[in-house]
């Protein structure tokens, strides 16, 4: 997708596992742009494929951040744990509040189509859905006097729980990988939120936060474990070469973003699982 109208270039990308189809894809993505211009908030999730319903609570959460990064604007301020621990009260009633009621409507659903929940599959609804997330909040900063010779820039706040990660690209090079900045740190048991934890203290205890700044031709990437886990695995990272190149790949079309990472994981240079990608872009004047 694209945004124009604004001074932020932003695409998004989903590519479900080798031989899944779309609508099997358990990673998730959202974006909300007020029509001011002067703000972005961007998610993504990646839903725990062991438990049920994984996808459907993934797309809960990547819509319930943005919604809850938002609601936060609106009332500005505070301390860095007041931040998070608003953020996720609102997180939790938006979407652990709401499972049940989501929970009675899939059954229905799944009733009306003469498919009701089985036995084995009850013990799965009732433990919930399990999904990491990293959310961003990307705000234009206050513009400062032509005669000061600065650039005027964003500056961005993001919130995680898990292993899906933020990545902030300048001239291709890697400024910030967040929260995850070694490859060898991809494991199997990432810390996740559940549909059924409703302890605001302690998932707020576990939410990592972190702050940026961007200017002109700077990008911000929210990218599931898969993709991230690749990005970190390339040493030029640091020097631009596997920035530029996610660039130039998400510069072409959905398409052929897909044909790229099923090369990559034919290559078994990235692992088979669902990818993500929010790419955000600060356009540079002319």
């Amino acid at each position: 997708m694209g945004a124009s109208s604004t001074p932020l270039d932003v695409q998004c990308f989903l590519v479900p596992k080798t031989g899944s189809s779309s609508d099997e894809c358990e990673d998730a993505i959202d974006v909300l742009s007020p029509p001011d211009a002067s703000s972005l908030f961007a998610a993504v999730s990646d839903g725990a494929s062991e438990s049920l319903l994984a996808g459907a609570w993934a797309r809960q959460l990547a819509h319930g951040a943005v919604m809850s990064m938002a609601a936060a604007d609106e009332e500005p301020g505070g301390r860095e744990d007041d931040l998070s621990r608003a953020f996720v009260e609102d997180l939790l009633a938006r979407t652990v509040d709401q499972w049940d009621g989501y929970i009675s409507d899939y059954q229905a659903e799944r009733a009306a189509r003469g498919r009701p929940i089985a036995w084995y599959e009850q013990p799965g609804l009732d433990k919930g859905a399990f999904a990491t997330l990293v959310a961003v909040h990307m705000r234009a900063a206050p513009a400062v006097p032509e005669t000061s010779g600065a650039a005027r820039c964003w500056v961005w706040r993001a919130f995680a729980l898990g292993d899906s990660c933020l990545f902030h690209l300048r001239d291709d090079r890697l400024v910030t990988s967040f929260p995850i900045t070694d490859s060898h740190d991809f494991g199997i048991t990432p810390q996740l939120l559940g549909s059924r934890n409703r302890d605001a203290g302690l998932i707020a205890d576990r939410v990592s936060t972190a702050t940026g700044e961007l200017y002109a031709g700077d990008e911000l990437l929210l990218a599931t474990d898969a993709l991230a886990a690749w990005l970190l695995s390339h040493p030029e990272i640091d020097s631009g070469g596997a920035g530029k190149q996610l660039g130039n790949l998400a510069d072409l079309d959905r398409e052929l973003f897909a044909e790229w990472v099923q090369s990559e994981r034919d290559k078994s240079r990235m692992r088979n699982d669902d990818v993500a990608l929010i790419r955000m872009r600060v356009k540079t004047e002319g």
